[in-house]
């Protein structure tokens, strides 16, 4: 058993905040120490009471909520998909699939997400827009599937539902949509024109 003593080293015994001068003392330009004390105190963050998770406002045909017209989505496009996949044959563990997954999707809430997804997903393909089959842990949801969201048969290939969305878990779901990079833009100002400019943002992640 390895136990700890003195003579260990740890990164924290040497971290801390260096004063003007030593950042100076390193070539660091004066005008960036200024530029980023005038960035700090020009950000002001006030932590919203309201954390409810909010969607556009898409509207689902008369008659119909979220739920009951993303379960009408997705019935529909299974028996689309037992007409077409002829390896299909347990038809029971397909159904039985897709209940348990829209439960889960109506218990947190999930529908409108899903639909907002289908919407934009299913506008592409019908512009000619090349969308990618799936990628990510969102090809492991029937209901995807079954939308056309994702090209691959989770059931098929042992994709996990879990993974994508664990009735354990509080955490959002995230369908990774990817297009054409040369007509990307086009999907983009079919958001902003269907929800508003103010509805729609561009977000990136750099490591």
């Amino acid at each position: 058993n390895y136990e700890a003593d003195e003579s260990d080293i740890s990164a924290y015994d040497t971290a801390y905040l260096m004063t003007q001068e030593e950042i100076l003392s390193y070539g660091i330009p004066r005008l960036a120490l200024q530029n980023a004390y005038d960035l700090s105190h020009k950000c002001h963050v006030t932590f919203l009471d309201d954390i409810t998770v909010k969607y556009p406002e898409y509207e689902v045909p008369a008659g119909y909520t979220f739920d009951s017209y993303l379960e009408e989505l997705s019935w529909q496009g299974l028996f689309d998909l037992f007409l077409k996949k002829d390896y299909i044959t347990n038809y029971n563990l397909y159904q039985e699939r897709l209940k348990y997954e829209l439960k889960v999707i109506k218990d947190k809430k999930l529908s409108a997400y899903f639909i907002i997804v289908w919407d934009y997903v299913k506008w592409a393909k019908e512009q000619g827009i090349y969308v990618a089959p799936g990628r990510g842990s969102g090809a492991g949801s029937l209901v995807t599937y079954t939308l056309s969201i994702t090209n691959l048969d989770p059931i098929k290939y042992g994709l996990l539902f879990e993974r994508f969305l664990n009735p354990e878990r509080n955490s959002l779901p995230d369908i990774d949509s990817d297009f054409s990079s040369h007509r990307r833009h086009e999907v983009i100002d079919y958001l902003i024109n269907k929800y508003g400019q103010d509805h729609v943002a561009s977000i990136g992640t750099y490591q």
